[in-house]
């Protein structure tokens, strides 16, 4: 008998998570959320168990669901949600941060009619430990994809709004821009990944490899299938080709495009951001299995990026202070890899 109750996809971004979500949500069971960011942007993870008074509890579940109903960038004014927050916690006495999300996730996917919770928002890769402790049913699908197509789709992210995705405002587009530098993203992906390979040994993680999913598809999702204690089921297999950094949306192709495996090999990156990538995610990329590009000499360029990689973190975090929750926190989690 199945006892999965949620399911938590995590990984660095643009690894896969957003396509791997969509592909559960086509099985019967399973509800699929937007990306949340509960944990590290609404909480941090020494305030989940702290008991919090109902006014809070309140305002807390109407910014998850207006995240839900409106996006993370869009979300409208939350207090519209606040008489149905009221009603969903009315019969919980003591209420913590956890709890309300607990709540919020059961809520909308009984509202969807599935049994199964899907939550996709990346960096809960940081919080596996925290998410497998609150929730005792759930599973957790660590995803991983070369970190040099990572530093690709990154530096083209900013470009998604003009590529089909039309919830993401101008302020966001810009954000994008000015985050990308190749040392910040590396880190960033040999932190996450350090994260999840941690957590490989624990039965109720699992890691999927993006090119392995994109090559043999059904293998994989059956693996998956039988992981989770769902039956397979062709459909998953019928997911639009959307999401891409560097190529229109087709919502009319159902497929899982293979042509996104090492796409950083055909152009997009210069030898100096590549080399910078390898040089910070050397251990992590070899520990996963990918082949390190040979140079002779570093770029000429690398100077550059170093020399401006001082200025890129400063505005980075300017421009990211709001989402960023805890400093302290995300230092720990992003920045010291150990």
């Amino acid at each position: 008998m199945n006892n999965t109750k949620q399911i938590f996809v995590v990984g660095s971004g643009r690894c896969g998570t957003t396509m791997m979500g969509r592909v559960l949500n086509n099985h019967k069971d399973i509800f699929t959320f937007e990306e949340i960011h509960f944990l590290g942007w609404l909480c941090s993870k020494h305030e989940i168990n702290s008991l919090i008074d109902r006014q809070d509890a309140i305002r807390l579940l109407s910014k998850l669901f207006a995240i839900q109903q409106d996006g993370i960038f869009l979300k409208k004014n939350p207090k519209q949600f606040n008489k149905r927050s009221e009603a969903v916690l009315s019969d919980v006495a003591k209420l913590t941060s956890i709890e309300v999300y607990k709540r919020f996730l059961q809520t909308i996917t009984n509202e969807n009619g599935c049994s199964i919770t899907c939550e996709q928002t990346p960096r809960n890769i940081f919080y596996i430990q925290e998410l497998l402790s609150h929730f005792p049913n759930a599973k957790i699908i660590h995803m991983v994809r070369d970190s040099r197509d990572v530093l690709l789709s990154q530096k083209n992210k900013w470009k998604r709004g003009f590529l089909g995705a039309n919830k993401i405002p101008l302020r966001e587009t810009i954000r994008s821009y000015m985050n990308y530098h190749p040392i910040t993203f590396a880190k960033f992906w040999s932190s996450a990944v350090l994260h999840g390979n941690k957590m490989e040994e624990n039965p109720r993680v699992i890691k999927i490899k993006f090119e392995e999913l994109l090559q043999n598809p059904q293998d994989k999702i059956m693996e998956l299938c039988s992981f989770i204690g769902i039956p397979f089921n062709k459909k998953m297999l019928e997911v639009p080709n959307i999401g891409s950094s560097i190529s229109l949306d087709k919502e009319d192709e159902l497929e899982i495009d293979s042509t996104k495996i090492e796409k950083w090999k055909r152009g997009g990156l210069t030898a100096a951001e590549i080399y910078l990538s390898q040089i910070f995610t050397k251990d992590r990329m070899q520990a996963n299995g990918y082949e390190l590009k040979s140079f002779l000499t570093p770029p000429i360029l690398s100077i550059f990026y170093l020399i401006i990689f001082p200025i890129k973190v400063f505005f980075t975090l300017i421009l990211n202070f709001k989402r960023i929750g805890s400093i302290t926190e995300f230092v720990q989690q992003r920045i010291i890899t150990r």
